[in-house]
C-alpha cells in the first residue's frame, strides 16, 4: 500500500531549488496520542470517541513518512508518554532507513499531556534535553500556576559541527465549554494572560542564551494556541509578539509570515482559518533559513477520515508546520 501512497501536501518552490535546504525541522501537534490505557477522546462526526491507538500510530507513521518526508527533527505536542512516542518512532524505523528516537518527559498538565522530540540519530545528535525550571516557570506552567500546563522542553542538537537549541512549547489552550457565556469570556481573558506569562518565560530564557552568545542558533517552536477568538492577534500582550521581542531585545523572527500568504493556516475553528503553530528563530538561525510551509493534509479534511488507517489524512486536527535550513555551505 505504501508503495502507491500519494502525498497531498504542497511546498513552496521546486525540490531542487535552494528553498529546500539540507535540514528540515517540523512542529506537529499529534492530537491526543495517548497510551491505550489512558482515557482520551477525539472529535469525530461531532461526537467524542476513543480512537484505537494502532490506528493513530498507523496514520501518524504515514504522515511522517510521506507528508513530512522524514524530517531530521520533529517537535511534537499532545502525547501521553515517551513510551507511546517511541512506539511511533519504532514504526517509522521499521518502515524506513531511519533511527528515530523519542524524548518526552512528564509535565504538570492535569490531563497528563506531554510534549517531546522525535529526532533521527543518524542525521543529528542530541547533546542534551531538559525542561525549563524555576519559580517563574512554576508560576506560568507548574505547581504555582492556577491552571498547570506543559513546561517548555529544550533540546540542544548538533547538526554537522553546529549546535541548535530548540525550545518546544504547548501553551495553554482556549478549549472551554459554552463560549458565549460571561464566565467563558472571563476564562478566555485569563487564558490569554496565562499564555502571555508563558511567552515571557520562554522569551527570558532565549534572552539569556543570546546574552551569552549573540550568534547562538535558537528556535522557539510549537503549539502556542494564539487564537483569533480572544482577539489576541491585535492585543499588545499577544504571546507571539512577546516572543518576537520588545524594546532592546534581539528579535526572534516568526517564519510563517515570511511566506506572505494571507490564506496560510495550521488549524480550523468553526470554519475560520487560524495559525496556532509557530516557529521563531534567532538572527543567526535566520541566516540559514531556506523556506517554510504549512503542510495541509489534516485541518481542512473531514473528521471521520481520522478512522481510516490507510491514509495520513486527518491524522491530527492540526497541520504541521515545516521549516527548512541550509546548515552546510553551498558548493
Amino acid at each position: 500500500m505504501t508503495d502507491q501512497y500519494q502525498p497531498i501536501s504542497k511546498r513552496t518552490g521546486a525540490a531542487n531549488n535552494t528553498m529546500f535546504g539540507d535540514t528540515t525541522i517540523t512542529t506537529f501537534n499529534l492530537y491526543n496520542l495517548f497510551d491505550a490505557d489512558k482515557e482520551v477522546q477525539v472529535k469525530i462526526n461531532g461526537e467524542w470517541q476513543r480512537p484505537l491507538l494502532p490506528v493513530q500510530l498507523a496514520k501518524l507513521s504515514l504522515a511522517i513518512q510521506f507528508e513530512l518526508r522524514l524530517p531530521e527533527i520533529i517537535a511534537v505536542q499532545e502525547v501521553s508518554s515517551e513510551t507511546v512516542l517511541q512506539q511511533l518512532a519504532d514504526r517509522m524505523n521499521e518502515a524506513t532507513d531511519t533511527h528515530y528516537r523519542a524524548i518526552s518527559p512528564p509535565t504538570s498538565d492535569r490531563r497528563g499531556i506531554q510534549i517531546g522530540f522525535l529526532y533521527d540519530q543518524q542525521r543529528v545528535e542530541l547533546i542534551q534535553s531538559y525542561q525549563l525550571a524555576g519559580d517563574n516557570v512554576d508560576a506560568a506552567f507548574g505547581d504555582k500556576c492556577p491552571n498547570p500546563g506543559r513546561e517548555p522542553l529544550v533540546g540542544v542538537f548538533r547538526i554537522g559541527n553546529q549546535e541548535l537549541t530548540i525550545i518546544n512549547n504547548h501553551f495553554k489552550s482556549n478549549h472551554i465549554p459554552e463560549e458565549q457565556t460571561a464566565q467563558a469570556k472571563q476564562l478566555l481573558k485569563r487564558n490569554l494572560a496565562l499564555r502571555a506569562a508563558q511567552a515571557r518565560v520562554v522569551r527570558d530564557f532565549a534572552n539569556r542564551l543570546l546574552e551569552v552568545d549573540s550568534d547562538v542558533l535558537i528556535m522557539v517552536a510549537g503549539d502556542l494556541n494564539t487564537s483569533k477568538r480572544d482577539n489576541s492577534q491585535t492585543n499588545v500582550m499577544d504571546p507571539v509578539k512577546i516572543l518576537e521581542g520588545i524594546e532592546k531585545e534581539q528579535p526572534l523572527t516568526n517564519l510563517l509570515p515570511l511566506k506572505q500568504d494571507i490564506f496560510e493556516y495550521t488549524y480550523i475553528w468553526e470554519g475560520e482559518n487560524e495559525i496556532l503553530d509557530h516557529m521563531l528563530v534567532s538572527p543567526a538561525l535566520l541566516n540559514k533559513f531556506s523556506g517554510v510551509d504549512g503542510l495541509h493534509f489534516n485541518a481542512a479534511y473531514p473528521e471521520e477520515m481520522g478512522l481510516d488507517k490507510e491514509t495520513a489524512v486527518r491524522s491530527s486536527d492540526h497541520d504541521p508546520l515545516e521549516a527548512r535550513f541550509q546548515f552546510k555551505p553551498h558548493k
